[in-house]
Protein backbone atom coordinates (compact mmCIF):
# COMPACT_ATOMS: atom_id res chain seq x y z
CA UNK A 1 0.00 0.00 0.00
CA UNK A 2 1.72 3.18 -1.23
CA UNK A 3 -1.22 5.60 -1.51
CA UNK A 4 -0.50 8.31 1.09
CA UNK A 5 -4.18 8.77 1.86
CA UNK A 6 -4.69 5.05 2.47
CA UNK A 7 -1.58 4.94 4.65
CA UNK A 8 -2.88 7.89 6.63
CA UNK A 9 -6.29 6.34 7.20
CA UNK A 10 -4.53 3.13 8.29
CA UNK A 11 -2.66 5.09 10.95
CA UNK A 12 0.75 4.83 9.27
CA UNK A 13 1.13 8.49 8.26
CA UNK A 14 -0.09 11.75 9.70
CA UNK A 15 -2.52 13.73 7.54
CA UNK A 16 0.15 16.42 7.16
CA UNK A 17 2.73 13.98 5.80
CA UNK A 18 0.13 12.35 3.54
CA UNK A 19 -0.73 15.63 1.85
CA UNK A 20 2.93 16.59 1.54
CA UNK A 21 3.67 13.26 -0.14
CA UNK A 22 0.89 13.85 -2.65
CA UNK A 23 2.37 17.20 -3.59
CA UNK A 24 5.92 15.85 -3.67
CA UNK A 25 4.85 13.17 -6.15
CA UNK A 26 3.22 15.66 -8.50
CA UNK A 27 -0.41 15.86 -7.40
CA UNK A 28 -1.68 19.40 -7.91
CA UNK A 29 -3.39 21.07 -4.92
CA UNK A 30 -6.70 21.32 -6.77
CA UNK A 31 -6.60 17.57 -7.48
CA UNK A 32 -6.41 16.56 -3.82
CA UNK A 33 -10.16 16.86 -3.03
CA UNK A 34 -10.92 14.44 -5.87
CA UNK A 35 -8.36 12.01 -4.46
CA UNK A 36 -10.05 12.19 -1.07
CA UNK A 37 -13.44 11.33 -2.56
CA UNK A 38 -12.15 7.80 -3.22
CA UNK A 39 -11.47 7.28 0.50
CA UNK A 40 -14.64 7.53 2.56
CA UNK A 41 -13.96 7.09 6.27
CA UNK A 42 -16.10 9.64 8.16
CA UNK A 43 -15.62 7.74 11.41
CA UNK A 44 -11.84 8.17 11.24
CA UNK A 45 -10.45 11.39 12.81
CA UNK A 46 -7.63 11.36 10.25
CA UNK A 47 -10.21 11.58 7.45
CA UNK A 48 -11.60 14.79 8.93
CA UNK A 49 -8.10 16.21 9.41
CA UNK A 50 -7.24 15.40 5.79
CA UNK A 51 -10.30 17.28 4.58
CA UNK A 52 -9.59 20.24 6.84
CA UNK A 53 -6.01 20.51 5.61
CA UNK A 54 -7.00 19.99 1.97
CA UNK A 55 -9.29 23.00 2.30
CA UNK A 56 -6.25 25.22 2.93
CA UNK A 57 -5.83 25.97 -0.75
CA UNK A 58 -3.41 28.87 -0.28
CA UNK A 59 -1.07 26.85 1.97
CA UNK A 60 -1.03 23.88 -0.40
CA UNK A 61 -0.40 26.10 -3.41
CA UNK A 62 2.44 27.82 -1.54
CA UNK A 63 4.08 24.45 -0.92
CA UNK A 64 3.52 23.32 -4.50
CA UNK A 65 5.00 26.56 -5.82
CA UNK A 66 8.04 26.16 -3.59
CA UNK A 67 8.61 22.63 -4.88
CA UNK A 68 8.35 23.84 -8.48
CA UNK A 69 10.52 26.92 -8.09
CA UNK A 70 13.20 25.35 -5.89
CA UNK A 71 13.40 22.24 -8.11
CA UNK A 72 13.88 19.97 -5.11
CA UNK A 73 15.57 16.74 -6.22
CA UNK A 74 16.19 13.72 -3.99
CA UNK A 75 17.65 11.47 -6.69
CA UNK A 76 21.26 10.24 -6.43
CA UNK A 77 23.84 12.34 -8.25
CA UNK A 78 27.04 11.58 -10.12
CA UNK A 79 28.37 15.08 -9.51
CA UNK A 80 31.47 15.71 -7.43
CA UNK A 81 30.65 16.38 -3.76
CA UNK A 82 31.44 20.10 -4.01
CA UNK A 83 29.17 20.49 -7.03
CA UNK A 84 26.41 18.43 -5.43
CA UNK A 85 26.51 20.55 -2.26
CA UNK A 86 26.50 23.78 -4.29
CA UNK A 87 23.36 22.58 -6.06
CA UNK A 88 21.72 21.71 -2.74
CA UNK A 89 22.58 25.16 -1.37
CA UNK A 90 20.95 26.85 -4.37
CA UNK A 91 17.84 24.69 -4.03
CA UNK A 92 17.38 25.69 -0.42
CA UNK A 93 18.16 29.35 -1.07
CA UNK A 94 15.23 29.34 -3.49
CA UNK A 95 13.02 27.28 -1.18
CA UNK A 96 13.45 29.44 1.92
CA UNK A 97 12.77 32.59 -0.08
CA UNK A 98 9.45 31.13 -1.27
CA UNK A 99 8.10 29.30 1.81
CA UNK A 100 10.31 29.30 4.93
CA UNK A 101 8.44 26.75 7.04
CA UNK A 102 7.85 24.37 4.15
CA UNK A 103 11.48 24.70 3.07
CA UNK A 104 12.60 22.76 6.15
CA UNK A 105 9.58 20.46 6.46
CA UNK A 106 7.21 20.00 3.56
CA UNK A 107 4.69 18.35 5.89
CA UNK A 108 4.32 21.66 7.75
CA UNK A 109 2.37 22.85 4.69
CA UNK A 110 4.13 26.17 5.42
CA UNK A 111 2.11 26.52 8.63
CA UNK A 112 4.20 27.82 11.58
CA UNK A 113 1.93 26.06 14.09
CA UNK A 114 2.39 22.66 12.45
CA UNK A 115 6.15 23.18 12.28
CA UNK A 116 6.27 24.21 15.94
CA UNK A 117 4.35 21.08 16.97
CA UNK A 118 6.76 18.87 15.02
CA UNK A 119 9.73 20.66 16.57
CA UNK A 120 8.33 20.00 20.04
CA UNK A 121 8.16 16.29 19.22
CA UNK A 122 11.84 16.32 18.29
CA UNK A 123 12.75 18.18 21.48
CA UNK A 124 10.74 15.70 23.56
CA UNK A 125 12.57 12.78 21.94
CA UNK A 126 15.97 14.34 22.61
CA UNK A 127 14.99 14.80 26.25
CA UNK A 128 13.70 11.23 26.53
CA UNK A 129 17.02 9.95 25.17
CA UNK A 130 18.89 12.08 27.76
CA UNK A 131 20.77 13.84 24.97
CA UNK A 132 20.42 17.40 26.25
CA UNK A 133 21.29 19.01 29.58
CA UNK A 134 22.42 22.44 30.86
CA UNK A 135 26.05 21.42 30.21
CA UNK A 136 25.47 20.10 26.67
CA UNK A 137 27.22 21.65 23.66
CA UNK A 138 25.31 20.92 20.46
CA UNK A 139 26.16 21.06 16.77
CA UNK A 140 22.99 21.27 14.65
CA UNK A 141 24.03 20.11 11.19
CA UNK A 142 21.72 21.40 8.47
CA UNK A 143 19.82 23.77 10.74
CA UNK A 144 17.59 25.35 8.11
CA UNK A 145 15.66 28.30 9.53
CA UNK A 146 16.92 27.48 13.00
CA UNK A 147 13.74 26.08 14.48
CA UNK A 148 15.33 23.08 16.27
CA UNK A 149 18.44 25.01 17.30
CA UNK A 150 16.28 27.71 18.87
CA UNK A 151 14.19 25.11 20.69
CA UNK A 152 17.36 23.49 22.04
CA UNK A 153 19.12 26.67 23.15
CA UNK A 154 17.22 27.18 26.45
CA UNK A 155 18.07 23.62 27.50
CA UNK A 156 21.78 23.51 26.55
CA UNK A 157 25.00 25.37 27.22
CA UNK A 158 25.62 26.21 23.57
CA UNK A 159 24.30 25.47 20.10
CA UNK A 160 26.28 25.91 16.89
CA UNK A 161 23.87 25.71 13.95
CA UNK A 162 25.29 25.13 10.46
CA UNK A 163 23.80 25.08 6.98
CA UNK A 164 25.13 25.11 3.42
CA UNK A 165 22.44 27.58 2.35
CA UNK A 166 23.23 31.26 2.99
CA UNK A 167 19.54 32.01 2.60
CA UNK A 168 18.66 29.58 5.37
CA UNK A 169 21.28 31.08 7.69
CA UNK A 170 20.04 34.60 6.96
CA UNK A 171 16.47 33.58 7.82
CA UNK A 172 17.62 31.72 10.94
CA UNK A 173 19.52 34.77 12.19
CA UNK A 174 16.53 36.99 11.48
CA UNK A 175 14.30 34.76 13.58
CA UNK A 176 16.62 33.66 16.38
CA UNK A 177 19.75 35.79 16.28
CA UNK A 178 19.01 37.30 19.69
CA UNK A 179 19.63 34.06 21.63
CA UNK A 180 22.95 34.47 23.45
CA UNK A 181 24.09 30.84 23.39
CA UNK A 182 23.08 30.15 19.79
CA UNK A 183 25.35 30.84 16.81
CA UNK A 184 24.53 30.37 13.14
CA UNK A 185 27.13 29.89 10.40
CA UNK A 186 27.38 28.62 6.85
CA UNK A 187 29.39 25.46 6.26
CA UNK A 188 31.05 24.13 3.08
CA UNK A 189 29.00 20.95 3.46
CA UNK A 190 31.78 18.55 2.52
CA UNK A 191 33.00 17.93 6.07
CA UNK A 192 33.51 19.31 9.56
CA UNK A 193 37.29 19.55 9.63
CA UNK A 194 37.23 23.19 10.74
CA UNK A 195 35.74 22.38 14.14
CA UNK A 196 37.70 21.41 17.27
CA UNK A 197 38.23 17.88 18.46
CA UNK A 198 35.95 16.85 21.34
CA UNK A 199 34.05 20.13 21.15
CA UNK A 200 30.50 18.77 21.31
CA UNK A 201 28.29 16.41 23.27
CA UNK A 202 25.62 16.08 20.59
CA UNK A 203 25.66 16.37 16.82
CA UNK A 204 22.13 16.53 15.46
CA UNK A 205 21.05 16.09 11.85
CA UNK A 206 17.32 16.68 11.34
CA UNK A 207 16.35 15.73 7.78
CA UNK A 208 19.72 16.89 6.43
CA UNK A 209 21.70 13.63 6.40
CA UNK A 210 19.89 12.40 3.26
CA UNK A 211 21.62 15.16 1.32
CA UNK A 212 25.00 13.97 2.58
CA UNK A 213 24.09 10.47 1.40
CA UNK A 214 22.94 11.92 -1.93
CA UNK A 215 26.26 13.76 -2.35
CA UNK A 216 28.32 10.71 -1.35
CA UNK A 217 29.86 12.32 1.75
CA UNK A 218 27.91 10.69 4.58
CA UNK A 219 30.79 8.51 5.75
CA UNK A 220 33.20 11.45 5.78
CA UNK A 221 30.81 13.22 8.14
CA UNK A 222 30.65 10.11 10.34
CA UNK A 223 34.42 10.21 10.68
CA UNK A 224 34.37 13.92 11.48
CA UNK A 225 31.60 13.42 14.02
CA UNK A 226 33.64 10.79 15.84
CA UNK A 227 36.47 13.32 16.15
CA UNK A 228 34.24 16.20 17.24
CA UNK A 229 32.26 14.36 19.91
CA UNK A 230 33.38 13.98 23.50
CA UNK A 231 33.33 10.57 25.20
CA UNK A 232 29.70 9.49 25.66
CA UNK A 233 28.70 11.99 22.98
CA UNK A 234 26.03 11.13 20.44
CA UNK A 235 25.24 11.58 16.78
CA UNK A 236 21.47 11.74 16.27
CA UNK A 237 20.37 11.31 12.66
CA UNK A 238 16.69 11.92 11.98
CA UNK A 239 16.20 10.47 8.50
CA UNK A 240 19.27 8.82 7.06
CA UNK A 241 18.35 8.85 3.37
CA UNK A 242 15.49 9.40 0.93
CA UNK A 243 16.08 6.22 -1.07
CA UNK A 244 12.90 4.62 0.28
CA UNK A 245 14.66 1.50 1.58
CA UNK A 246 14.49 1.35 5.40
CA UNK A 247 16.39 -1.93 5.54
CA UNK A 248 19.28 -0.47 3.55
CA UNK A 249 19.34 2.51 5.90
CA UNK A 250 19.46 0.23 8.93
CA UNK A 251 22.20 -1.87 7.35
CA UNK A 252 24.28 1.24 6.66
CA UNK A 253 23.84 2.50 10.22
CA UNK A 254 24.85 -0.88 11.64
CA UNK A 255 27.90 -1.02 9.38
CA UNK A 256 28.95 2.51 10.32
CA UNK A 257 28.60 1.65 13.99
CA UNK A 258 30.77 -1.43 13.64
CA UNK A 259 33.44 0.25 11.52
CA UNK A 260 33.57 3.42 13.62
CA UNK A 261 33.31 1.94 17.10
CA UNK A 262 29.91 3.51 17.81
CA UNK A 263 27.14 2.12 20.01
CA UNK A 264 24.00 2.02 17.84
CA UNK A 265 21.12 2.51 20.28
CA UNK A 266 18.37 3.43 17.80
CA UNK A 267 18.33 1.98 14.31
CA UNK A 268 15.52 3.36 12.22
CA UNK A 269 12.89 3.75 14.92
CA UNK A 270 9.78 5.89 14.37
CA UNK A 271 9.38 7.97 17.55
CA UNK A 272 7.25 10.78 16.10
CA UNK A 273 3.54 11.07 15.37
CA UNK A 274 3.33 14.20 13.23
CA UNK A 275 6.47 13.55 11.19
CA UNK A 276 7.45 10.21 9.62
CA UNK A 277 11.16 10.71 10.34
CA UNK A 278 13.26 7.67 11.29
CA UNK A 279 15.69 7.96 14.20
CA UNK A 280 19.25 6.65 14.20
CA UNK A 281 21.29 7.21 17.34
CA UNK A 282 25.01 6.47 17.45
CA UNK A 283 26.87 7.01 20.72
CA UNK A 284 30.58 7.30 21.36
CA UNK A 285 32.01 4.98 24.03
CA UNK A 286 33.23 6.38 27.35
CA UNK A 287 36.85 5.89 26.33
CA UNK A 288 36.52 7.48 22.89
Amino acid sequence: MSDPIALCLAGQLSPEVALARLLLTGTAPDQIPARLVHHQAPGNPAWHRLHALAARADALESLAAMLREAEVDHDPTNAAPEAAIATIARIFDRAVARAPEASVAAYSLNDPAILAAATEEILAWLKAEALIAPTTDVLDLGCGIGRVAAALAPHCRSVLALDVSPGMIEEARRRHGNLPNLRFATTPGTGLADHPRAGFDLILSVDSFPYLVQAGIAEAHLQDAARLLRPNGALAILNLSYRGDPEADRADAARWATEGGWHLTANGTNPFTLWDGCAFLLRRPESA
